[in-house]
């Protein structure tokens, strides 16, 4: 003897409405944190490629044990004006000194020697960062 449900419904009542398959709720929200995601990866890409500051330590000499002269070279864009952070370290790798240098809108590539005072003398010049 063979038995077939088909046709057969359970009692509504019993164990509740259907649920139908995912469908158009689950593709629009889909597609909504797609496009979420695009938005915030393109911003993100403006944000980066718009820093076109860059510098590097050209060279560092210890004049004294309270002066660090260090000469860094910065490219920016020519009608913008930046600033760079430099510091010095003793031989233990404290910082002996720090200071922020502006630097004029004017030529791109703009190469300075930074005068910084020190506690202590340093042997190290580094350039921290600029913007």
């Amino acid at each position: 003897m063979t038995t077939t449900t088909e046709g057969v419904r359970p009692p509504a009542d019993r164990y509740g409405r259907a649920r139908s398959a995912p469908g158009r709720g689950r593709v629009v929200y889909l597609a909504v944190v797609g496009v979420f995601l695009a938005l915030i990866a393109v911003i993100g890409y403006l944000y980066v490629s718009r820093s076109t500051v860059s510098g590097e330590v050209v060279s560092f000499h210890a004049v004294s044990d309270t002066q660090m002269d260090i000469r860094i070279s910065v490219s920016k864009d020519a009608g913008r004006s930046a600033s760079c952070t430099v510091r010095s370290r003793a031989e233990d790798g404290s910082e002996v000194g720090r200071t922020t240098v502006t630097l004029a809108p004017g030529s791109g590539d703009v190469t300075t020697v930074v005068h910084l005072r020190t506690t202590a003398r340093g042997t190290t010049g580094e350039l921290v960062g600029c913007s």
